[in-house]
């Protein structure tokens, strides 16, 4: 029998469906009456920018989900992806940010994902610090995932409950329960789904995530781009049990998005297995208001450490100047271990001490395709490209993650004689984004050379060395343009109210 607690959820988000807002599915999402709040990837989210008239004509909750601050980095939080990440829950008039308890770079290096912390006091230290450090610039509540990994620590001094339980006591974050991810720790770790479920906060829940995966070599994959296994909608229903009335739950689905009727059909099997029925959900919100009213009228029921802004930009200074020389040793030691972790990832060197070399090779192998499939979303010409897959692979395990521009540059120079003229397109687009007036040509042989104004400053030169990487690089979804094959000279115009012009000739294919 699941045990239920006696408090009620301090989630500011409705109880009910909701779903992971990607513009594919844009027109699919707009069909749905039933749909209490979307997330956004707060990385793909320009502040300044307007919102998609499809994402505010739903007139619900916005959530932004954060994938790139590396909470769990040994290293301070930049101060950049920090203040972006704020702006975004600003622009998105958020009632909850989200992100995880993770890491995804060391000593400047990228990992390319997401990368699981150790289960230790040292980890949890500073992966609260960077939590307070971050709560005390947002107005809203924070709330942290448990990732999804192939691999663990060798050290791990807590189970995953008790870490989580712990990071919420001393920083007062929220928690998302990512449903698919402790299939995963099932699966690939052995994790005892009931012993996990029976010791978590649910009182700090803020909400839950399903998304599918894939089995390949033993291991589950929580890749975004399957359907949600039966096995998965199974341990929801026994997750909800543990809450006496239905929570938030948002269905995650990133890449080789289904058929509109398949994906209406999936998430009214999360909503069954959630058990959002209208009946549950009207009683839900009844209870949440009249628990709110007199939380408000006692002075109960906030967040603490997270959600007021106070204390903006304090924490990351002191608490780092006044670190006892034991705590400096063991972040210094931490540091070192993530920086071993993910050299071995991404620059193939050999497994820090105390790791399974499958594991490792597993996760490399992982992190590889997951940029693959990244750049075929946005570069699909470029995707079509005989032996991409092979190729593609053969350059990320020597070119260290850093924006999908860079990865789709790079393949493009080392295998510039296969691309046709869609996928040299596709690079002149990408070069000449976010300028009003731009002039880019390509020659065979060579990677495509790029003028834009007004004031630009920079003119981008191919050749056998590549291309500096353009300004709007960071920007990981360029616009696919043109037609046609293999071949001669391709040049790109860009003008105001006339927009793109590709102009070439078709070569001998």
């Amino acid at each position: 029998m699941a045990r239920l607690r006696p408090s009620r959820p301090t989630s500011p988000l409705p109880p009910g469906l909701g779903v992971g807002w990607r513009p594919p599915l844009a027109a699919a999402i707009a069909e749905r009456g039933d749909l209490a709040f979307v997330e956004l990837i707060a990385e793909s989210v320009d502040p300044d920018r307007p919102l998609p008239v499809a994402l505010t004509e739903l007139d619900v909750p916005m959530v932004p989900h954060g994938v790139r601050l590396s909470l769990g980095g040994s290293e301070p939080l930049d101060r950049a992806r920090v203040d972006r990440f704020v702006r975004v829950a600003q622009r998105l008039d958020a009632p909850l940010v989200s992100e995880h308890a993770a890491f995804v770079r060391a000593g400047g290096v990228e990992a390319g994902h997401l990368l699981p912390v150790p289960r230790t006091r040292a980890a949890l230290r500073v992966l609260a610090r960077n939590i307070r450090s971050l709560s005390a610039e947002l107005s809203v509540p924070l709330a942290v995932e448990n990732p999804a990994a192939l691999l663990r620590w060798p050290d791990d001094e807590l189970d995953s409950a008790a870490f989580l339980t712990e990071l919420a006591e001393q920083t007062g974050v929220m928690l998302l329960l990512d449903v698919a991810n402790l299939y995963g720790d099932v699966v690939n770790h052995g994790t005892d789904p009931d012993r996990f479920l029976a010791a978590i906060p649910w009182e700090r829940v803020a909400y839950l995530h399903v998304a599918g995966g894939v089995t390949a070599g033993g291991l589950y994959h929580d890749s975004h781009a399957h359907p949600v296994r039966p096995q998965v909608l199974e341990l929801l229903r026994t997750a909800v049990d543990h809450w006496p009335g239905p929570l938030p739950c948002l269905l995650e689905r990133d890449t080789h998005l289904p058929p509109v009727a398949e994906f209406h059909a999936e998430l009214d099997a999360v909503t069954r297995a959630a058990g959002l029925t209208r009946a549950t959900i009207s009683t839900a919100i009844s209870t949440a208001i009249s628990t709110t009213t007199g939380a408000a009228a006692s002075g109960a029921g906030s967040v603490p450490g997270s959600g007021t802004g106070a204390g903006r930009g304090s924490e990351t200074g002191a608490a780092r100047a006044g670190l006892e020389p034991a705590d400096a040793r063991a972040d210094g030691e931490l540091l070192a271990g993530q920086i071993a972790l993910v050299r071995a990832l991404t620059a193939g060197d050999g497994p820090p001490p105390g790791f399974a070399t499958d594991r490792i090779e597993a996760t490399r192998a992982a992190l590889i395709d997951k940029r693959r499939s990244v750049v075929v979303e946005h570069w699909p010409a470029l995707a079509r490209t005989p032996g991409f897959r092979a190729g593609f692979a053969a350059v990320a395990a020597w070119l260290p993650p850093t924006t999908t521009w860079a990865d789709a540059h790079a393949y493009a120079r080392e295998h510039y004689d296969m691309l046709d003229v869609d996928a040299r397109a596709e690079l002149l687009v990408a070069c000449t984004a976010g300028r009003r007036f731009a002039l880019a040509c390509s020659r065979p042989g060579r990677l495509p050379a790029c003028l834009r104004g007004p004031g630009t400053d920079r003119f981008l030169g191919g050749g056998g060395s590549g291309a500096d990487t353009p300004p709007a690089a960071d920007r990981d979804e360029p616009v696919p343009a043109g037609a046609g094959k293999r071949g001669g000279l391709l040049v790109l115009i860009r003008l105001p109210l006339v927009g793109l012009l590709v102009l070439g000739r078709r070569g001998h294919g």
